[in-house]
C-alpha cells in the first residue's frame, strides 16, 4: 500500500520544533537549562549545544544527542535516511564519532510492514556510512507518524558554540539554501531538479566534516545560517561579519538565485534543513571548505553588501 507520509506532518524535520525562545522560557521556568554540578559532565543543557558530552576517562568522552522527526518526504526509506543524517550530524558538529543509535517510532495504522522495513533500511543505510550500529529502540502505534533517533558516540575534544575567537575565519562546508529552494520548487510543482534532490535526498559530506575538527566553534546549519551564527556569536561573546562577495563566490550560488522567485539571501541566510556545517577557525582552512567571513569584537551577525537581512531561523510553529 502506498501512503503519503507528509500528510501526517504539520511541518517537517527541524521545522517541527517549537521556537528557541519558547524552549528557553520552558527550560528557565523549570531550571532545566541552568548550569549543573554533575561530575564529569562537560557539555549540558546550559550551553545549548548540539549534543551532551560526559567525560568517561582521561582520553575519551561520550557524546550523545537525540532528535525527533516528522516526515519531510513521502518515501519511507528516504525519511529514515534523512532522520538518521540529521541526528548523526549533531555528533559530527561537535567533533565526535557516532557509534550507536537508538530508534523509537510512533507508527500510524496505515504504516505497514513494507513501510516499516523501508524506514528501518533507510536509517541503517546512513548508520552504515559512518560505522554506527542500531542497538535498540521501541515501536508503538500513534495518530501521527513520528520517529526519534538518539545517537551515542565518542569525542576527544568537543567543539562547542562558545569557542569562537576574535580573528577567527568563518567557514562553511557548502552553500546553504539548497534544501529550502528544493522545498519551494516541490510546492510549486517541480518534481525533479538539483534542488529538489537536495531536499528529498540530502547528502552529508562526512569526510569533510572530519576536517573541521580543528575548529574553535561549530554547529550544523539546520535552522538557517544566520540563526546558527547568532547562537555562536552569543555563546562566544563576539560579533560575526559575513562577506556577501565571499558567499556569492561559492559554487552553485548563481544557480540557486535562478532556481526560485524567492530572494536569494532569504534562502542562503535563513533557509533550513541544510546538511552543511558552519565553523570558526584560527587554523588552516580545510580543503573543500569556504571562507565567508570573520569573527570580530562586538555582538550579533552582520552581512556586508546585504541591505535587509531576513528573519533568522527556520520556520517553526
Amino acid at each position: 500500500m502506498s501512503i503519503k507520509l507528509t500528510e501526517h506532518s504539520k511541518g517537517g524535520g527541524c521545522g517541527c520544533k517549537i521556537s528557541p525562545a519558547i524552549l528557553s522560557e520552558i527550560l528557565a521556568a523549570h531550571n532545566v537549562g541552568a548550569k549543573t554540578n554533575v561530575k564529569n559532565l562537560l557539555v549540558g543543557n546550559d550551553s545549548r549545544d548540539d549534543a551532551a558530552v560526559y567525560q568517561l576517562d582521561e582520553k575519551t568522552a561520550m557524546i550523545s544527542t537525540t532528535d525527533f522527526f516528522m516526515p519531510v518526504v513521502d518515501d519511507p526509506f528516504e525519511f529514515g535516511r534523512i532522520a538518521a543524517t540529521n541526528a548523526i550530524s549533531d555528533i559530527y558538529a561537535m567533533g565526535g564519532d557516532p557509534k550507536y543509535l537508538l530508534v523509537s517510532a510512533g507508527l500510524t495504522s496505515d504504516f505497514g510492514i513494507a513501510e516499516i522495513k523501508a524506514l528501518a533500511n533507510g536509517i541503517k543505510s546512513e548508520a552504515d556510512l559512518v560505522g554506527a550500529v542500531i542497538v535498540g529502540g521501541d515501536i508503538s502505534r500513534a495518530e501521527k507518524l513520528v520517529i526519534s533517533i538518539s545517537v551515542f558516540g565518542e569525542v576527544t575534544s568537543p567543539i562547542t558554540r562558545s569557542g569562537a575567537k576574535v580573528g577567527d575565519l568563518v567557514i562553511v562546508s557548502g552553500l546553504p539554501g539548497k534544501s529550502a529552494a528544493g522545498l519551494f520548487q516541490l510546492q510549486s510543482g517541480v518534481s525533479d531538479s538539483t534542488f529538489t534532490s537536495a531536499h528529498k535526498k540530502p547528502v552529508l559530506n562526512y569526510e569533510l566534516a572530519k576536517k573541521f575538527r580543528n575548529a574553535n566553534a561549530m554547529c550544523d546549519v539546520s535552522d538557517g545560517l544566520l540563526s546558527e551564527l547568532n547562537h555562536i556569536a552569543s555563546a562566544s561573546n563576539v560579533g560575526i561579519e559575513l562577506d556577501s562577495k565571499l558567499i556569492s563566490a561559492i559554487p552553485g550560488f548563481k544557480e540557486l538565485g535562478e532556481a526560485t522567485e524567492l530572494e536569494i539571501w532569504d534562502l542562503v541566510l535563513a533557509g533550513g534543513e541544510d546538511h552543511v556545517f558552519v565553523a570558526t577557525t584560527s587554523s588552516e582552512v580545510p580543503e573543500g571548505a569556504f571562507v565567508i567571513g570573520k569573527v570580530v569584537n562586538g555582538s550579533g551577525v552582520s552581512v556586508s553588501g546585504v541591505s535587509k537581512l531576513p528573519a533568522t531561523g527556520f520556520r517553526h510553529f
